[in-house]
């Protein structure tokens, strides 16, 4: 049975039980900061276990996608470990309970994939004796045969809903292992395939745990664990979930030949398991960077580029970016739809992995010399910290030479960095209310000001009757007119009126339950629960933002019509008076396509186009082409607005009725905010118009100082400028004919018989000045080698006696730039090239290595 029939089979017979589907949801946890990544199936579902939110329906199913690296060490040495997985679960909230989950979890194994029942072994925690009785009573198990876990206990994350759970482990026959050691739980003999989870208590942050006011159920059977045993494999790499993956980076795998044949399997299964999962993370909105889930993501294809790099594998990672489309593509279309965006970001990690490498060789080759027994936990953090260098290259380096790293000392310092980091960052805002707040209703797309009922009053989340003059508190209306925060979409604001008092609205926020919440600030009078008010909303600030919203998304389709199809938004922030638009792309945007996405943009503003808002499900919306975050979680029915035949995408925030309501849009910049990332800022409507005068006036000041007219600033800016540069030339040229070369910047050293003389020069010494230095530098050495380093370029020199004894400038230059990612060459006594700006140091320890290898040679 295919991994596809196996999850359309169990989301079929769970959908028969009554049981709604939902799609997955993205790797990247909503609103939940206990956790980095969705790590189980029941993740999206923490609300309605902890009756936060109510559930679309009391039965749900789903086939959502996970990720964990608590055993990211094991991929490649176990045959079932993974970090991407795929978790099929049903849930129950207050529907049924422990009989009739494990009912039907015995009948689909048995009934519906044909499983012997004699090879099921269950596990239950030992106080469950509920279960014990259950399994007896439907698969006619003895009270013996059910194996008693202590460990068999369940939870999602540091706190969260929590339960007893039942493992069913699966018997997969003697040859996986016949020893006594063999049992569940221990050996590989017996797999788990599916855990039940008996919700029906909350663990708290001080490990304290209080019951549930809703029991619930939550299974996870893992897709990949499943699909080993239906498809008769040995490991979850042989399924079709893997296996293609793996064939692909074998075929491209040059290995050397002392690499033996199960280190060749462990580098495939790495390759096949990281690649997986790097490319799911970046469909879903993950960034590779040095903490979070971007740490996590640069971590894996990290992993992922030392096993290719132990392997030779031709191409690197990149061509697995189809293969993982066409394994994964069916059920995860966004995984077709980035692959662009996914194929540029990993060709951008092997990029800086190979500068890192380059980097860091020289130091660690520097520490392996002067290592006796090993190296210790401190170089190896320092290699990691410092140069970029991967712990696993530290690791398969040392491990070559015979050294063993102590990698405890080196999690140490890790963890401490992470501890220190952590703490250094603000928690962000905090939610304005977590529990008791009542519902209420937003009635603000179609109504700035309502007459309505004061629900409920909060003081740093205690409930209150009433609150005075000069107090500050929160505001739970029963009609809301009020946008809360969400988005990217800034919260409203305004006042409300009563007899005898106001309160000025300060911000608009959203309870966990989803409420509106308002920030309010009683001006005059006493504002008391059971008040009819009037609640108004700030016009101005609610049109400029509805002006800013509306153009980010005719901005999310322009520039997918100039750059392509691979722009994804990644976030955007709308404010009345500006708005920023974050997506993903890999390089700088150029004037000229900055200028035509703005043309698009303002086109259609003149053909004053409709917008128009439909509800409908997800898979609806996705179907009918409307755009989405990746990152976004989505509720069961979706809010799509369109303009026109132009933009349509789910949105909850507010918009103009028409295109040509905005005005103009000028965008004002683009930059990078991080690899893969750009921002682009806009201004629409007054804001747009307040810009252009602005500019026009900047623009009068500037020609009225250069006496020219406003068209001729850039011609006379650009002579000024070339003038400058001349007389920085000519100063630059004097100043160095008069000290004849600054001895006092040059550094040597003694390498054996030859002196290296070493000197930093400005960054934007040209090169013709550079080698003019080079020939001065080398007149003070007859036996010696120049290194002249500036900005992004190198000059090595060697004097004629060197060059004698079989030095050669050129090619010393070609293998220190190839060493660093540049490229380098020239002739016997001179030589020069490009290396990084940050190279410098490994630059120098490439040209001494060299050098005293000529020594030896000689």
């Amino acid at each position: 049975m295919l991994s596809d029939q196996i999850r359309a089979h169990f989301l079929d017979f769970f959908q028969q039980q009554g049981h709604l589907l939902v799609p997955s949801a993205p790797l990247v946890p909503r609103d939940d900061p206990s956790l980095l990544l969705v790590s189980a199936g029941m993740v999206p579902f923490k609300p309605f276990f902890l009756g936060l939110r109510e559930p679309p329906q009391n039965r749900l199913t789903s086939c959502q996608k996970a990720f964990r690296t608590v055993d990211i060490e094991e991929v490649g040495n176990s045959p079932h470990h993974d970090t991407f997985f795929e978790m099929l679960g049903n849930f129950s909230f207050g529907s049924y309970f422990k009989e009739e989950a494990i009912q039907f979890a015995f009948t689909l194994l048995t009934g519906g994939f044909g499983l012997d029942p004699t090879r099921l072994h269950p596990s239950v925690h030992p106080s469950d004796e509920a279960s014990i009785a259950i399994w007896q009573k439907i698969a006619g198990i003895p009270a013996s045969g059910v194996v008693r876990m202590e460990d068999n206990f369940w939870q999602a994350g540091p706190v969260g809903p929590c339960g007893v759970d039942s493992e069913i482990y699966y018997d997969l026959g003697p040859e996986f292992g016949a020893g006594a050691q063999e049992r569940p739980g221990n050996g590989r003999r017996f797999l788990e395939i599916w855990n039940l989870v008996f919700m029906d208590g909350e663990q708290l942050e001080d490990g304290t745990v209080r019951p549930l006011t809703r029991v619930g159920v939550d299974t996870g059977m893992g897709l990949e664990r499943i699909a080993m045993v239906l498809q008769g494999k040995r490991t979850i790499f042989d399924t079709d979930l893997f296996h293609p993956i793996l064939a692909d980076f074998d075929a491209r795998a040059q290995p050397p030949a002392e690499l033996s044949g199960d280190q060749r399997l462990r580098h495939l299964r790495i390759l096949a398991d990281h690649t997986r999962g790097a490319c799911c993370l970046i469909a879903d909105g993950v960034i590779p960077s040095n903490e979070g889930r971007g740490y996590i993501l640069r971590r894996i294809l990290r992993r992922a580029m030392v096993s290719a790099q132990s392997l030779e594998v031709a191409g690197g990672l990149m061509p697995a970016v189809a293969v993982v489309g066409q394994v994964l593509g069916r059920q995860y279309p966004n995984l077709l739809e980035q692959s662009g965006v996914i194929a540029d970001i990993f060709g951008q990690e092997e990029d800086r992995f190979g500068e890192a490498v380059a980097r860091g060789l020289g130091r660690f080759q520097e520490i392996a010399k002067g290592a006796t027994s090993g190296i210790s936990g401190d170089d190896a953090f320092l290699l990691h910290d410092t140069f970029g260098f991967p712990l696993e290259l530290t690791l398969d380096l040392a491990g070559a030479l015979g050294l063993k790293v102590d990698r405890k000392r080196f999690e140490e310092l890790l963890s401490a960095q992470r501890d220190r980091a952590r703490s250094s960052r603000s928690r962000g805002q905090q939610e304005s209310v977590q529990m008791g707040v009542p519902r209420n209703s937003f009635c603000g797309y179609d109504r700035l000001e309502v007459e309505t009922e004061v629900l409920a009053l909060l003081r740093e989340g205690v409930q209150v009757a009433s609150c005075a003059a000069g107090s500050e508190v929160q505001v739970v209306l029963a009609q809301n007119p009020f946008y809360s925060e969400g988005g990217g979409q800034v919260g409203d604001r305004g006042e409300l009126l009563w007899e005898g008092g106001r309160a000025l609205v300060l911000d608009s926020q959203s309870s966990a339950g989803g409420s509106g919440v308002q920030i309010c600030r009683v001006d005059t009078g006493t504002l008391a629960v059971g008040a009819t008010v009037t609640a108004r909303v700030d016009p101005e600030r609610r049109g400029g933002c509805a002006s800013h919203h509306s153009a980010t998304h005719l901005l999310n389709q322009a520039l997918r019509v100039v750059l392509g199809p691979g722009v994804v938004q990644r976030g955007s922030l709308v404010a009345p008076d500006h708005a920023t638009f974050d997506f993903s792309w890999p390089s700088a945007i150029s004037n000229s396509a900055l200028t035509e996405v703005e043309a698009v943009v303002n086109l259609q503003l003149r053909r004053d186009l409709v917008r128009s808002v439909e509800l409908m499900s997800v898979e609806d919306a996705r179907g009918s082409g409307a755009l989405a975050l990746p990152e976004e979680t989505y509720g069961l029915q979706v809010r799509v607005v369109s303009f026109g035949d132009f933009s349509r995408e789910l949105c909850g925030g507010t918009h103009l009725e028409r295109t040509g309501q905005i005005g103009a849009v000028v965008l004002t910049g683009s930059r990078s905010i991080g690899q893969g990332l750009r921002r682009i800022e806009l201004l629409a409507g007054l804001a747009a118009e307040r810009h252009w005068q602005h500019q026009r006036t900047v623009l009068g000041e500037v020609s009225s100082l250069l006496k020219s007219n406003p068209s001729e600033v850039p011609e006379r800016v650009v002579a000024l400028q070339e003038r400058a540069r001349q007389l920085d030339r000519e100063l630059r040229r004097i100043r160095h004919a008069g000290e004849g070369g600054t001895a006092d910047s040059v550094r040597k050293e003694q390498v054996g018989s030859i002196v290296l003389m070493v000197e930093d020069l400005p960054h934007e010494m040209e090169r013709a000045e550079r080698r003019r230095h080079a020939d001065r530098l080398l007149e003070t050495s007859a036996n010696g080698v120049g290194l002249l380093l500036a900005g992004a370029g190198m000059v090595i020199t060697i004097s004629e006696a060197l060059v004698g004894r079989g030095l050669n400038a050129g090619t010393m230059a070609q293998a220190v730039c190839r060493g660093l990612g540049g490229q380098g060459g020239g002739n016997q006594q001179l030589g020069q090239g490009g290396i990084p700006e940050d190279g410098h140091h490994a630059a120098l320890t490439a040209v001494r290595t060299i050098l005293e290898s000529a020594l030896e040679e000689a």
